[in-house]
């Protein structure tokens, strides 16, 4: 059986039915999911924000959709996790919504605490090579190590971009079970993008103790970090490069800043928590990342995912 015979999606609790995804996962495969689940069932769908609901364009996507959803299926609860208390303030107009930024169901328990002291890298910044991600940005940061895969279709824009960085490391890929001590080797972690979702790898740095290089965006990462483990930069190289520069020099006490997110967070994961246990009737476990866009083990997926039907 293969993940491809299931759809984008993890059942929390099998009665009464709590599903999560990511909305776009959903809702752009609406179709798909009306051939899996009767038009008649109740069941309740927690819903994440991938890309910033700030934007007009995106708001007005996910109200549309919605409005088909519920059409597809009358006897759903549809709430989403936003990942700001601006998208809070705009979706709050047309669905259920609570402030949940996914990063707040990361498993802490995933992820090493760095050691003080000097580290391997400057910096380190996991992005998959996209446009939107700017590496561009880096490019001045002399002890550099790069995490990302590229879509074949922007394989051009890959090659361009990586010849910029002969000076770095680059890692294709890192194992999930192995990212946080890749993390641990580095001085800070980047955040360089205009616009996107709260960005996982973020959460990630706070939570193995490493200080975060950003720049001023939309998404919702900086929801989870601490002020005092944030530093943000101008979009130019030569600034993104300065403000690693004084965290290189100026280090952070790691559990000062894993503390610090956690505080953060915990809040926002507590009241999912409830919210889930109210409507289960019994406490509901919720995984690491809600166990949507993660590799499960087969059986995992058996027990929790919803086959496509033809």
């Amino acid at each position: 059986m293969r993940f491809s015979d299931y759809l984008p999606c993890y059942i929390l609790n099998h009665s009464p039915k709590i599903i999560a995804a990511f909305e776009m996962d959903f809702l752009r495969n609406l179709p798909a999911f009306q051939k899996a689940i009767p038009q008649s069932e109740k069941f309740t769908m927690l819903l994440q924000l991938g890309w910033s609901a700030e934007l007009p364009e995106v708001a007005a996507e996910l109200q549309m959709r919605l409005a088909e959803a519920r059409n597809a299926f009358p006897e759903a609860r549809f709430m989403i996790l936003a990942n700001t208390v601006g998208e809070v303030e705009i979706i709050r107009a047309f669905c259920e919504v609570y402030l949940a930024s996914h990063n707040a169901f990361l498993d802490p328990g995933r992820y090493p605490l760095a050691k003080s002291g000097k580290r391997k890298f400057d910096a380190l910044y996991i992005a998959r090579i996209t446009p939107f991600k700017r590496h561009f940005l880096a490019e001045k940061i002399k002890n550099l190590h790069l995490i990302g895969s590229y879509s074949e279709k922007e394989k051009e824009y890959f090659q361009t971009t990586i010849t910029n960085f002969s000076h770095a490391e680059w890692s294709q890929k890192v194992p999930s079970f192995w990212i946080g001590r890749k993390i641990c080797e580095a001085a800070c972690g980047l955040a360089l993008s205009a616009v996107e979702g709260a960005m996982f790898s973020c959460g990630e740095y706070t939570l193995c103790g490493v200080p975060v290089v950003n720049t001023r965006n939309l998404g919702g990462r900086d929801t989870l970090l601490p002020e005092f483990a944030c530093r943000y930069a101008d979009d130019t190289a030569e600034s993104v490069a300065e403000n690693v520069e004084y965290y290189v020099n100026n280090p952070i006490d790691p559990i000062d800043i894993r503390k610090g997110f956690l505080q953060l967070a915990t809040p926002q994961k507590e009241q999912i928590q409830e919210l889930v246990n109210s409507i289960a009737g019994k406490k509901v476990h919720l995984p690491h990342k809600l166990n949507i866009r993660c590799r499960l083990l087969p059986h995992t997926k058996i027990l929790h995912g919803i086959r496509k039907t033809n």
